[in-house]
């Protein structure tokens, strides 16, 4: 085995290996847009179309996950959903009983 080495830069390194990894994701998800993160209770409440004080409760009660990037929360709009999807299920179940 022949070993071969060659000087790249680090521009040009990261370039490689993000185009690599981009030909080994499936299609469907090259083609995805990532979407924006929800910053604040405010959009978080709109996004919900909740009120600020629900989105707030909703928050604390630890319904979806979220970061902070300083005092700034940023919630992940598909992990939101998802949560959502599930809280009210869970809800609907309770009422029935």
């Amino acid at each position: 085995m022949e070993t071969i080495f060659i000087q790249v830069g680090k521009d040009e390194l990261t370039r490689i290996i993000n185009d690599a990894i981009r030909e080994a994701m499936p299609a469907e998800i090259r083609q995805a847009t990532p979407q924006p993160f929800i910053k604040g209770i405010h959009e978080l409440a709109t996004f919900l179309r909740v009120s600020p004080v629900r989105a707030q409760k909703l928050k604390n009660e630890g319904v979806f996950p979220y970061w902070q990037d300083g005092r700034t929360l940023l919630f992940d709009p598909d992990k939101v959903r998802a949560a959502m999807a599930d809280y009210n299920l869970k809800r609907r179940g309770a009422n029935v009983r």
